[in-house]
């Protein structure tokens, strides 16, 4: 029983009696790399999450000014997101949102009020595949400019950019 203690006792001695500096050294290279994995994993994470709730905005804000039964209803929306702008925006502070309410007039778009005055080709192509020939409908694009947190991978900053279109009316007769 004795000698089973002492063989257990010599092999854990024998790791604190080591003076040599390589275990220190193996820890040393090894936290360096497990501390750059952790730090990756943060930004990854923290990244996605900013993704998700620009994601979120946009789509919220778009069926909310889908709601309104009118122009008048969706003009006072948008002045109210640009008064409230801070208040929309606190997950992300620091976005840029833009609102249009858009009509399908053939093959082609029309921005017929709101706080942008063009839509990019993206968003072009988003309105003509959800709303049909004279549909109204709304645009929100929200960009939103990311920088990491730690920053090991790549310190950066990177742009996330979203947009939603949303059918607000059906079937308008355009004069």
């Amino acid at each position: 029983m004795r000698s089973q203690r002492r063989r257990r006792f010599r092999f854990t001695g024998g790791l604190v009696a080591d003076t040599s500096g390589a275990a220190a050294i193996e820890f040393a290279l090894l936290a360096t790399v497990l501390v750059a994995l952790l730090g990756a994993a943060v930004d990854l994470i923290d990244e996605q999450t900013r993704r998700r709730e620009v994601d979120r905005i946009t789509v919220e804000v778009a069926e909310a000014m889908a709601d309104c039964p009118d122009s008048d209803c969706v003009r006072q929306n948008v002045q109210t997101i640009i008064n409230h702008n801070g208040v929309i925006l606190s997950d992300v502070s620091g976005g840029a949102l833009g609102t249009a309410e858009v009509a399908r007039v053939g093959n082609a778009v029309v921005v017929l009020q709101g706080s942008m005055t063009y839509l990019p080709d993206d968003m072009k192509n988003e309105v003509l595949a959800v709303l049909e020939p004279r549909d109204v409908g709304v645009a929100v694009l929200l960009t939103y400019q990311y920088e990491p947190l730690i920053g090991l991978l790549s310190g950066r900053t990177r742009t996330i950019r979203r947009f939603a279109v949303a059918l607000r009316a059906k079937d308008i007769q355009t004069v």
